[in-house]
């Protein structure tokens, strides 16, 4: 009879050691899903035309990374700049050379899209001779 509760006790302890172990890892933000992000830009005249050629950049801490990085977003569409990022709070901006640069700060979450709309505006400096 003790050879079996010794058996049991055996068992017992060998699971609560394993028990915190996988706790740990199934809440572990290594396994949280990307959300999206699109940047949608306009020049900002009177019809709204889609901007070209401007660089759009994702700048924040990642957790599932545990360090900063930096994405830069890609031109899906004449105007539209998307890209895939782990879940965290990223500093956006955008950026185009006849334009004043832009950045607003942008939470995005697990599995979800987000969207920034802006209109640039003639940058005074480079218009100035």
């Amino acid at each position: 009879m003790n050879l079996l509760n010794l058996r049991y006790l055996t068992v017992f302890v060998l699971l609560l050691a394993l028990l915190p172990t996988q706790r740990a890892e199934q809440g572990s933000p290594a396994s949280e899903k990307d959300g999206t992000l699109a940047v949608l830009v306009t020049w900002g005249d009177d019809y709204n035309t889609p901007a070209t050629d401007v660089y759009v950049e994702a700048h924040g801490f990642v957790r599932k990374h545990n360090s900063e990085k930096s994405f830069v977003l890609q031109r899906a569409t004449a105007g539209r700049y998307e890209g895939s990022l782990p879940p965290g709070v990223y500093d956006v901006f955008v950026s185009e050379g006849t334009s004043e640069p832009r950045c607003r700060r942008i939470r995005i979450r697990e599995s979800l899209p987000s969207t920034w709309t802006l209109k640039l505006e003639i940058d005074e400096v480079y218009t100035q001779k």
